[in-house]
């Protein structure tokens, strides 16, 4: 289940983001425009007339680019190209230039990214090399290749390479005082931070941009900043004030004459998410039905299925299964196109199932939520292996020694990667050999302080300094695992995923995909490994959920023959205390799969209001008390039930099983 609600909120971030963007160029004053049928046939009858001058010829065929850029790629391409041909005729590069932008954005809106993004560049590098004849026009136009290329990089997560293309533009946005597109882009700026998590620097360009905003009484931006700032706040978890400002943008928007239906539904979709967070789900279930209501409008498929995905959230927090069930289905039913939103409602009818009791239908989901975000993840890779095959032959050189470079580049973060990886498990090993050798050279100053002291005085110093033990123990424990999980398991994840951004980039030959692949699954087998380390130290589950979920937990992944009771007051205890009770129970369970022989094993916790108490009883071979001796794990145990003062008992009889009682007094 966590591993499903993980990848929903990713993939919901992922939604969001591609709404968003999918829109973005319709920002330019170049593209986007409305046309008829009328003024199109208007436009074409006039390429007849033999009056007409360069630069008249040039506007049609931009227009004529523009007319068909949603319609008709082909005769968009056609009549862009002419512009070129025409341009280079003429001898004038920066025509040749604008066309060349006219094309990336053709294919841009084709879903075709990497001949939009060979385009735009082409576009910038004939500007850099031009004479500044028209400064003003020149910046102009540079400001929406670099725009255009930073939201491409967006697209395709590099968002460093955004960033930069962001800022580029915005430095010649303010440099010819064209703050239209300045307030535009500090939008673009503060949703990239938010897409890194760099949040403190999302929020100040969201602010940069409500100000500017407010200065040109520009409505649809100041909407949009406050929908930013209220992302920061559900962040901060600050959910009065998120509430505040996705209300305003959703009163300014309602407000204004012929807002997009896009701008509706998302105004809408931030309230759906708020009001799950708060949580009201039936004020969610309100703004997710306008979502629905705005997303029909768009016509777009895609939108409308992940608007539907937002009723069957909501009916799944409310429990109504079946309902959530049912929208999920028709939700796939208005669109199968887009795998990652296939993925997320995938996983709402395995929930669904798996909370009406339908074990077989909820796995069924479950493996193609699984499947759908590997077909995803393999789509976008064949993809654009298939379209720089076809869209790049001529440089195929180029590209080769590009691939070479890269692959250079990858082995020695490989090499790198390995060497950190062998280093933190040997640190790992040290730590784990000191600790025992320091445990141990404690346990012989007890012996020799207890052999001087009398027996009282020697009980009490040994329960203190098996107690102080047992609290480094859990601190150390605490900190390794978090260290593990949080730091190399991040960078091992981040690594992961730049190996997977080289593999699509770069272009290799059988032998090296193979050689590729492998390291990849010894990547993926050493995080599988770093997180059993990890879980093993001090489970996640402790310290975030508490005991009952840890032990559940536990319960469930050991084997189908424990059988786990909970009784009473569910409040969280002392976290020392918790854990010691987890590392008992641990212990013993462990204790009774391996040499028991059992086939059913019953661990049983009861909280009262000044006490808890642990049972573990299994029905294997037992032992007889009065003749084995206990294994250091049993010993380990004792001391550490008797460091806080809690009693244990031990009932067991060969051939008869064995249970183990403990009690401990919980301080108010």
């Amino acid at each position: 289940m966590y591993f499903i609600n993980y990848y929903k909120k990713k993939i919901c971030i992922i939604i969001c983001c591609r709404i968003f963007t999918s829109l973005m160029l319709l920002s330019s004053n170049m593209y986007g425009q409305q046309y008829s049928k009328e003024s199109i046939d208007s436009l074409e009858n006039l390429l007849g007339a033999s009056s007409m001058s360069d630069n008249e010829l040039f506007r049609i065929y931009k227009d004529l680019t523009d007319a068909y850029i949603f319609t008709d790629t082909e005769k968009s391409l056609k009549y862009a190209w002419i512009g070129v041909n025409m341009a280079g005729e003429r001898n004038n590069p920066y025509q040749i230039a604008e066309f060349y932008y006219y094309l990336g954005g053709v294919y841009y809106y084709s879903s075709k990214q990497d001949s939009a993004l060979y385009y735009f560049d082409q576009s910038l590098e004939m500007l850099k090399h031009m004479k500044k004849n028209d400064e003003k026009g020149m910046d102009s136009l540079q400001i929406e290749l670099y725009f255009s290329i930073g939201i491409i990089n967006n697209n395709q997560g590099k968002y460093n390479l955004a960033l930069d293309n962001y800022i580029n533009a915005l430095a010649l946005a303010e440099k010819i005082k064209k703050t239209d597109k300045t307030v535009l882009i500090y939008g673009y700026l503060a949703n990239t931070y938010y897409s890194i998590s760099n949040f403190q620097q999302a929020e100040t360009y969201y602010l940069k941009a409500e100000s500017l905003s407010r200065e040109l009484n520009d409505s649809i931006r100041l909407a949009e900043a406050w929908q930013g700032l209220c992302s920061i706040n559900i962040k901060k978890e600050d959910y009065a004030t998120a509430l505040k400002y996705a209300e305003e943008s959703l009163k300014i928007l309602t407000s204004l004459p012929n807002v997009p239906a896009t701008k509706m539904m998302r105004a809408n979709q931030y309230l759906t998410d708020i009001w799950l967070y708060i949580p009201d789900y039936g004020k969610a279930m309100q703004y997710a039905r306008k979502t629905v209501e705005y997303a029909r409008q768009t016509n777009i498929p895609s939108f409308l299925s992940t608007a539907l995905y937002m009723i069957s959230h909501c009916y799944l927090k409310q429990g109504k299964y079946r309902e959530s069930e049912e929208t999920a289905f028709e939700a796939l039913a208005t669109d199968t196109s887009i795998l990652y939103t296939n993925s997320i409602l995938y996983g709402n009818i395995a929930l669904a199932n798996m909370w009406m009791g339908k074990p077989a239908k909820s796995e069924e989901y479950f493996r193609k939520t699984t499947n759908a975000i590997r077909a995803y993840s393999n789509q976008n890779f064949q993809s654009s292996l298939t379209e720089m095959e076809v869209k790049y032959e001529t440089e195929k050189k180029e590209m080769q020694i590009v691939a070479f470079k890269e692959e250079k580049r990858l082995m020695t973060g490989l090499s790198i990667a390995t060497g950190v990886v062998l280093l933190l498990v040997l640190a790992v090993f040290i730590f784990l050999w000191r600790w025992s050798i320091q445990k141990k050279r404690i346990a012989e100053q007890q012996k020799q302080l207890a052999e001087q002291q009398v027996i009282q005085l020697e009980k009490e110093k040994q329960l203190v300094a098996t107690q102080a033990v047992f609290d480094g123990e859990v601190r150390e424990r605490t900190r390794l695992a978090r260290d593990l999980h949080d730091g190399l398991g991040g960078k091992l994840t981040c690594m992961k995923i730049n190996l997977q951004e080289l593999q699509q980039i770069a272009r290799f030959d059988d032998k090296k995909e193979i050689q590729l692949n492998a390291i990849m699954e010894i990547l993926d087998d050493s995080v599988r490994e770093m997180r059993r380390v990890s879980h093993n130290l001090m489970p996640e589950t402790l310290s975030r959920s508490g005991l009952k979920q840890a032990i559940g937990d536990f319960c469930r992944s050991m084997s189908s023959l424990i059988v786990f009771n909970w009784y009473g007051d569910e409040s969280r205890l002392d976290m020392k205390l918790e854990a010691m009770i987890y590392r008992s129970i641990h212990e013993l369970v462990n204790n009774a799969l391996k040499y028991a022989d059992a086939s059913k094993i019953m661990v049983q916790i009861i909280r009262e209001a000044d006490s808890i108490s642990f049972t573990v009883q299994d029905d294997g071979c037992g032992f007889d008390t009065a003749v084995e001796a206990e294994g250091m794990g049993l010993k380990s145990i004792r001391a550490r039930v008797a460091s806080l003062g809690g009693m244990i008992l031990i009932d067991s009889k060969a051939g008869e099983g064995t249970e183990v009682n403990v009690e401990l007094v919980v301080s108010g």
